[in-house]
């Protein structure tokens, strides 16, 4: 039995021409796929940083303290300058009353010289009539010898000398007839020198401090009738001199030398 050759050839033929086809439009692909261009890689930019809100406070914080410590410094520098105003004018002001002083005494007359000297003479006769403590038994003994003082130089004519000498002496005077002075803290805090040192007795076994003050050290035990010289007293206190220490005793624990022997 013979096959007819025609279509059998016919399919073959379209099988060919369809592999064909295929085989083309395969070729086409990879050639277009092989021409493709390349994909462009474009450069990523990180964006900055943004600021904290922590950051943002910071800042602010520290700007605030900058201004601040100026403010102190010209505060400072403000007060330097004040400073240096005030102690000019006091330094000004204690030239102008020595001044006025000197310009007092220089003033001073032989009538208001005399009429001064008879004031202190008055009082130093009114106490002859009135029991003292010891401590201003001590003070009228300084008033005493000012008193005397002045009137030398009254009697020399330098007038401006016995005016400076009659003031000191008032000073005392004022100690002694001041009653409230024990009340008044700052005057027991005041340190008076005397004019001319006191010889004195020691009344009893007296402890000698290194400083006015109960809780002062001490620098030696006193005995009784030992005497020393005192040169200034603080409050109740009396800064005297034995013949190998200096220091400070209490003024009832002394009493005047001459005193004791009249």
């Amino acid at each position: 039995m013979k096959i007819p050759i025609k279509a059998t050839s016919f399919f073959s033929l379209d099988n060919l021409q369809g592999i064909r086809q295929s085989a083309m439009l395969l070729l086409i692909a990879g050639l277009a796929g092989c021409a493709a261009p390349e994909p462009k890689v474009e450069s990523v930019v990180e964006p900055l940083p943004v600021p904290s809100s922590h950051c943002e406070e910071l800042k602010i914080e520290n700007a605030r303290l900058e201004k601040l410590v100026a403010e102190k410094d010209e505060l400072i520098k403000n007060q330097k300058m004040q400073q240096q105003s005030q102690a000019q004018v006091l330094h000004e002001a204690k030239k102008e009353a020595t001044r006025a002083q000197v310009k007092l005494h220089r003033l001073a007359t032989k009538p208001s010289t005399a009429s001064a000297i008879a004031e202190v003479e008055a009082s130093l006769e009114q106490w002859k009539q009135t029991k003292l403590s010891p401590f201003d038994q001590i003070l009228r003994f300084q008033v005493q010898h000012l008193l005397e003082t002045a009137s030398l130089f009254y009697s020399k004519d330098q007038y401006a000398a016995a005016m400076n000498h009659v003031s000191q002496a008032n000073n005392f005077i004022h100690l002694i007839t001041d009653h409230s002075r024990k009340k008044v803290s700052h005057i027991d805090n005041t340190l008076l020198e005397f004019h001319v040192p006191v010889k004195l007795r020691t009344k009893k076994n007296a402890h000698l401090r290194k400083s006015p003050d109960v809780h002062a050290q001490v620098i030696v035990t006193l005995k009784k009738d030992v005497i020393v010289t005192a040169t200034a007293n603080q409050g109740d206190w009396l800064r005297v001199q034995t013949d190998k220490s200096q220091g400070w005793i209490i003024n009832s624990m002394l009493e005047l030398e001459e005193e004791r022997r009249q």
